[in-house]
């Protein structure tokens, strides 16, 4: 009897997919364990552009800086300095999505600085990390984010109240992910930039120019400018999310997006992203980093 009839050759290629992303992943994490730089580099993909944000910033007044690199040599730059700074001895994961295109992990680090530690101490830090993939062998990004409290993020005053967190916090991160999805499904600039905080810090794919790399945005007009371009380029038919995962300092989404180039010929296609959303103290949201699928 069929209960769950769901195509057991699609089953196995997702399956495939998945693992293969997983593998990846955790291939260039035991790496960094290792601390080599040049053994880092060798489990990356062999091409450019790269996707890494690697050394995100968090200023004294609580606004924040994203550094993008996309290519080998300001890769091998960042490793050198990080790994040059602490060693990396253990992740523990608590929460792994294994899409068919990228692993995103939620990780408690244990790691060791080097300088000014004379007792060798360990410390715990809890980040987050997409992992986006190609079909072969490596890594195409690391886009990172640590665990930061959304009330030390943002310019500007604190709002009256306690800051929301706990279930409040996911509550309100979900509904405001929603908000943010209904702007694209309105094909409204300036629906979606009512979910961002004034300083909003975006690593996000450039589907304007096609340039299979990230764009740094970084600021609310830089935001502006590239999604007047991008709507009208594009008119979003559709929208879904296929995973989200909130917790009340971020969520993370793998989104379906369903589009039709507004051209004379235009094609109606899809494309998938994967992204990680953080919220500031006016829960908003300050940070959004990650990549997205090739156009057809």
């Amino acid at each position: 009897m069929k209960v769950i009839d769901i195509d057991p050759e699609l089953l196995r290629r997702y399956a495939l997919a998945s693992i293969h992303a997983g593998n990846e992943a955790w291939t260039h994490m035991e790496a960094e364990f290792v601390g080599n730089v040049d053994r880092l580099m060798t489990t990356l993909v062999d091409k450019e552009p790269l996707a890494y944000t690697i050394v995100p910033e968090i200023l004294p007044d609580g606004s924040v800086r994203s550094p993008l690199t996309t290519t080998f040599a300001g890769v091998r730059e960042c490793y050198v300095f990080v790994r040059g700074r602490s060693d990396l001895l253990n992740v523990e994961l608590v929460s792994e999505i294994r899409g068919g295109w990228y692993d995103f992990q939620v990780g408690v680090n244990t790691g060791r600085v080097r300088e000014n530690n004379p007792e060798g101490k360990v410390t715990n830090s809890v980040t987050i990390g997409v992992f986006p993939v190609s079909k072969g062998k490596g890594i195409t990004g690391e886009l990172v984010w640590v665990m930061t409290p959304r009330e030390k993020l943002g310019a500007g005053p604190s709002p009256e109240g306690p800051p929301l967190s706990g279930f409040d916090g996911r509550r309100q991160l979900l509904a405001l992910h929603k908000q943010f999805l209904d702007g694209y499904r309105a094909n409204s600039v300036e629906a979606v930039l009512e979910t961002m905080n004034d300083g909003v810090q975006a690593n996000i794919r450039d589907y304007v120019t096609d340039t299979g790399t990230l764009i740094g945005i970084e600021s609310k007009a830089d935001y502006r400018t590239y999604l007047r371009e991008f709507f009208a380029r594009y008119e979003v038919r559709q929208v879904d999310h296929l995973q989200r995962l909130s917790e009340d300092w971020f969520l993370f989404a793998e989104t379906r997006f369903e589009l039709r180039e507004r051209c004379s010929r235009g094609r109606d296609f899809g494309i998938h992203t994967a992204e990680f959303f953080v919220p500031a103290k006016d829960d908003r949201i300050i940070v959004q980093t990650g990549h997205g699928t090739d156009l057809p």
